[in-house]
């Protein structure tokens, strides 16, 4: 009565869609963060929020400023 072909062909292409695309990201993924943290605000906001969690930022602060 109810064709559930449909339904299955949109699953099989929406999972083909999502796989090419997390491998298009793995495979560019530094390129993609480059040409997004060329904006300054981008980069500002990046940082800022990289240094509110305290590990990372503890880090941070122990590498580049050892006082």
């Amino acid at each position: 009565m109810f064709n559930n072909n449909n339904n299955n062909d949109n699953l099989l292409m929406t999972m083909l869609i999502s796989l090419v695309s997390v491998f298009f990201i793995y495979q560019y993924r530094y390129r993609i963060v480059n040409t997004v943290l060329q904006t300054s605000w981008i980069r500002r906001l990046a940082i800022s929020g990289v240094l509110q969690i305290p590990y990372l930022r503890d880090r941070f602060y122990a590498r580049f400023m050892p006082f």
